[in-house]
């Protein structure tokens, strides 16, 4: 089994989903959510601030990265959007230009 950490910075259009709670038990995911509609742009521009001077050196040394599920041609833009939308990625989907 493996864990994880699910991290969601905004708020999906839709306010309510549906959630299987034993899928992610079962994947040991935890969750946290963080919102910055309640924010100022002041506050939001010092988190970015603090952001970018705890995580840059991390980012810069090669330690932190995205996963990549996936790459299309951007020709390929339509398959890339049926590949979401059958939601079996885990990680980000890229489009190359």
């Amino acid at each position: 089994m493996r864990a994880g950490l699910s991290t969601s910075w905004r708020q999906p259009a839709a306010r309510t989903a549906e959630f299987d709670f034993n899928l992610h038990a079962l994947r040991r995911i935890q969750y946290i959510g963080v919102t910055f509609r309640t924010r100022s742009r002041d506050e939001v521009q010092a988190i970015a601030e603090r952001m970018r001077l705890d995580l840059w050196p991390a980012l810069e040394a090669g330690k932190l990265r995205l996963p990549i599920d996936r790459e299309f041609a951007l020709a390929d833009a339509e398959a890339a959007q049926a590949h979401m939308r059958a939601n079996r990625h885990f990680g980000k989907i890229v489009l190359r230009v």
